[in-house]
This record gives structure tokens, sequence and C-alpha cells, in this order.
């Protein structure tokens, strides 16, 4: 099978095919992701990638979706992880209500 993680950052596979924006070693190759990616159409068996959607400009999910579907093989498996703001903020007023009661610990995060 072909996989590419795309964004992987510090997390790699070296049986992958890792793109980032600044490679952290061997076995990830440095690209641009704004750019199309370097990889055939429907070529891939997995897209994966884990917590870099959200730091594109909403106006750019849709082209880079699109080129992960590009080199998608048909039947393939695409996998995008984006943070759970419903978590983010539930935990959040959580913290900020014991704060206010006068927990030191919830004030802190």
């Amino acid at each position: 099978m072909k996989m590419l993680n795309l964004g992987c950052g510090n997390r790699w596979h070296e049986e992958w095919i890792n793109l980032d924006f600044n490679s952290s070693c061997e076995f990830v190759k440095k690209h641009n992701l704004y750019e199309p990616l370097p990889i055939e159409d429907e070529s891939v068996d997995v897209v994966y990638s884990s917590h870099v959607l959200e730091h594109f400009p909403k106006c750019f999910a849709p082209k880079f979706l699109s080129e992960c579907y590009r080199v998608l093989k048909k039947g393939g498996a695409i996998r995008v992880v984006v943070p759970d703001l419903e978590q983010i903020a539930t935990s959040y007023l959580k913290f900020l209500k014991s704060a206010r009661d006068g927990d030191r610990d919830a004030a802190e995060k």
C-alpha cells in the first residue's frame, strides 16, 4: 500500500510518504502544502492529515481537500483530523468557572 501523511511534523513513519513545510529528518520531504502535491493522480491508497487543516485559511480548505482526493486511488481512504472545538470550548468554560471560584490549577489551564 502507498500511504501519504500530509503536514506530519515530527510524527512520521518511514514506510509512508511524509510531506511537510519543513523536513525534520530524512523520512520527511519538504513541500509547500499550499502548492499542488508532488504525487501522481490516483496513486495513493491512504491520505492522512492530522491537525494541519485548521492552520490554513478557510478559503484554502477546498483546494487542499481537492488535492487529497486527486492523489487518492478510487476506493482509497482519507482521514483528516482537526481539533474538536466543542470539547475545547466546554473545557475552557469549565476551567473558567473553576478559576473564578478560586481554583489556581484551573486558572493556570
